[in-house]
C-alpha cells in the first residue's frame, strides 16, 4: 500500500476518517570534515549526507504509517540537526499525523 505524504492537515477533494496518531522517522549520517584529501567545504559534505538521511528518515515515517494502517500522513515535517567537530553528524526527524482517508 502507498502512503501519501503532505505537509498540508487536508487532502483536497479527499475526506479523512480516522486519525491514527503520530507518526516519526529518524535518520542519521556521519560526516568526515577531517580527510587526508583535498575536499569540498563543509557545506558540501553537509549536502551530500543529508539526502540520504532525509530519505532513510521518509521511509521510516511511512513505514510506521503502514504499520498502523494508515494511507497518508499529514501535517508532515522534516527537521534537520547539525552538529560535531572534526567528525559532524546530521541527524533528520521526519513528524506527521497518520490518517486514513477516502474519495470525498
Amino acid at each position: 500500500m502507498s502512503v501519501l505524504l503532505t505537509t498540508t492537515h487536508n487532502i483536497e477533494g479527499k475526506r479523512i476518517t480516522r486519525y491514527l496518531g503520530l507518526v516519526t522517522g529518524e535518520a542519521s549520517a556521519e560526516v568526515s570534515l577531517i580527510s587526508d584529501k583535498p575536499v569540498s567545504g563543509f557545506a558540501d559534505q553537509y549536502h551530500k549526507a543529508m539526502a540520504p538521511a532525509r530519505d532513510n528518515a521518509l521511509r521510516g515515517a511511512i513505514q510506521g504509517a503502514q504499520h498502523i494502517g494508515a494511507n497518508a500522513i499529514i501535517g508532515a515535517s522534516v527537521n534537520y540537526v547539525v552538529h560535531g567537530g572534526g567528525k559532524g553528524m546530521v541527524m533528520v526527524t521526519v513528524t506527521g499525523t497518520a490518517v486514513v482517508y477516502e474519495d470525498a
